[in-house]
């Protein structure tokens, strides 16, 4: 699971970047999503994966 910290550290999941990769939803519902959401840090994060700035990397336990 994709998380994010919020300002108290505690991780946040992205319900719409963990639908996008996994095919839930496409990459124009992940746009919608990023401009309801506007220029917040959220709305950012999603507009990047979008756009592939950001990339899918897994979660790995150590």
């Amino acid at each position: 699971m994709h998380t994010v910290q919020r300002a108290q550290g505690q991780p946040i999941a992205i319900v719409e970047e963990i639908a996008y990769e996994n095919g839930w939803i496409t990459r124009e519902q992940l746009m919608e999503s990023a401009e309801r959401y506007g220029k917040s840090p959220y709305g950012q994060h999603l507009k990047g994966l979008a756009d592939g700035e950001i990339m899918l990397v897994p979660n790995q336990k150590n």
